[in-house]
């Protein structure tokens, strides 16, 4: 063997031992940087480590991080991952620039559970301050989050706030610094990918919300199959509560937002949208009226609006081919009386609570009333008005009144007959009482009032009504009589409660009043 064949063969085992004299410490000095940097409320672990120096990868086998959460309302946070891979590690940045570059960290089907603090422990966790001790910064040009799956309980364990079976996430450009980490987001990206698959979550005592798909980037959020529905029967959910209550089911096939983005100062969230659709919802709602009826003050949409915990900025807000189906059971009846709204069209614009935004918040609604004719209405209100101002107009066309008997039958005890031609109306009101006008251009308008059990007629009573009636005949140049309508708020009941109530007065002076315009 030449001599230069030995040094050659000296040099190559020098550096293999080298090498693996360096992986070997490397891995001392992760281990050590680990057992000294990771915080006493976590506890990080894994099967196996391995270390390529050339390309500047890490790899851990079979993780787990388990964090007592002091950072965030959850009491634990247990993570388990099949691996956690890091290229592209620069030794340059972190010995003479002193920051942390990785080209790549993927999380590989990580199974993340939260238990949240009981109640006691809330506050007492919140007035801990607990900033974290960055060094040097951190600059990640790729974070994948591949096959995720999310649950989250209570603190006893018993219930499942909230489940995902599937989430993907990929995030570009993500850094942070000595400042940023202890900020709310501690950390920014650029860009970021999530898609996520079969979502629940309870929302409340009685609904529970499920989510099919959803995906979203920097730009769009597509959502899929939304269902949001009462958990119990209506039966189940009448046996249940003393107060009345909606038993609801919402359905909607397809939500699409467009340029969305989120604004997050002093813990307080902004969300903006320049477009929300809302294609072909569904909204069943059923209350039974033998429960007692709940006499709480119940708030006006501009003051539920205006007191929510975040802020909202919406351009434009679509619903398209939608459908609300309303029964109302009475005691002792056989059958609920129904109201439906069919082919239901409506866009909102300016729907926002932000307080320097003083403009009116305006919704349209086109939809055929039981199916049979046109009904519609123009709103607005200033969210900002602590008086809960609102306008709101609208009318009815070619409808024939029988349509509404399924409601009035087992609902008000009466029978209609005669068609409604056309029907204006416009009603300025607040918390407290409205006024307005309405016109009304009808034939052969009759009712009938039912006996108790609603399958016979009380002719006596259904005669002395319709002597108060006008046919009609006593009509302006166009053929319309009007009536106005002057009405107080019942305030532990519902906007549209208080919408019905005025639509009753006016059609009850057009009917019975003189017809003339005031």
């Amino acid at each position: 063997m030449t001599r230069f064949l030995k040094w050659f063969l000296v040099l190559i085992i020098f550096f293999i031992g080298a090498y693996i004299a360096a992986e070997w410490k490397m891995k001392k000095e992760v281990v050590d940087f680990l057992n000294r940097k990771v915080p006493d409320h976590i506890d990080f672990s894994y099967d196996r480590l391995n270390i390529n120096l050339f390309k500047g990868d890490l790899e851990f086998e079979k993780v787990e991080v388990k964090s007592l959460g002091r950072q965030t309302s959850s009491c634990e946070i247990i993570i388990n991952a099949d691996n956690l891979s890091i290229s592209g590690f620069s030794y340059w940045k972190i010995f003479f620039e002193k920051s942390i570059y990785l080209k790549n960290l993927t999380l590989s089907k990580p199974r993340i559970n939260f238990k949240t603090c009981p109640k006691e422990s809330k506050q007492e966790n919140a007035t801990k301050s607990n900033p974290i001790n960055l060094l040097k910064e951190i600059f990640i040009e790729e974070l994948i989050l591949d096959s995720g799956i999310v649950e989250i309980l209570d603190s006893n364990e018993e219930k499942e706030l909230l489940s995902v079976k599937s989430i993907d996430l990929n995030l570009k450009n993500v850094a942070t610094d000595p400042w940023v980490i202890n900020k709310y987001v501690p950390f920014t990206f650029s860009e970021y990918a999530m898609s996520i698959q079969h979502v629940k979550a309870p929302v409340g005592k009685f609904e529970e919300l499920e989510i099919e798909t959803m995906k979203l980037d920097n730009s769009s959020i597509h959502i899929t199959d939304i269902s949001l529905s009462t958990i119990l029967s209506k039966s189940e959910l009448s046996k249940t509560i003393r107060y009345q209550r909606d038993h609801l089911t919402l359905d909607i096939p397809e939500i699409r937002i467009e340029n969305h983005n989120y604004i997050v100062s002093n813990d307080s969230l902004q969300v903006n949208f320049k477009s929300l659709l809302l294609n072909a919802p569904v909204l069943e709602m059923y209350r039974d009226k033998s429960r007692l009826e709940d006499l709480n003050r119940r708030p006006l949409y501009a003051e539920l609006f205006r007191e929510l915990p975040f802020k909202v900025a919406i351009d434009s807000v679509l619903i398209k081919e939608g459908m609300v189906r309303y029964e109302e059971n009475l005691p002792n009846d056989k059958r609920a009386g129904i109201l439906s709204f069919e082919k239901l069209n409506a866009s909102m614009s300016n729907f926002s609570n932000l307080t320097t935004n003083k403009e009116n918040l305006k919704i349209t609604v086109d939809a055929d009333l039981m199916g049979a004719g046109n009904f519609n209405l123009d709103w607005e209100f200033n969210v900002q008005d602590t008086r809960n101002s609102f306008v709101i107009s609208g009318g009815l066309s070619n409808f024939n009144t029988a349509n509404l008997n399924d409601f009035l039958i087992p609902n008000l005890r009466t029978k209609t007959t005669g068609t409604i031609d056309q029907l204006y109306f416009t009603i300025s009101g607040d918390e407290y009482a409205a006024t307005g006008d309405i016109k009304m251009n009808y034939e052969d308008f009759k009712f009938q009032v039912l006996n108790k059990e609603r399958n016979g007629v009380k002719k006596v009573l259904s005669f002395i009504g319709n002597l108060f009636i006008n046919d009609g005949s006593k009509a302006d140049s166009d053929g319309y009589r009007h009536g106005h309508i002057s009405t107080e708020r019942i305030k532990n009941k519902s906007f549209f409660n208080y919408l019905w109530i005025n639509l009753q007065d006016g059609l009850l002076d057009v009917l019975t009043g003189n017809g003339m315009k005031e």
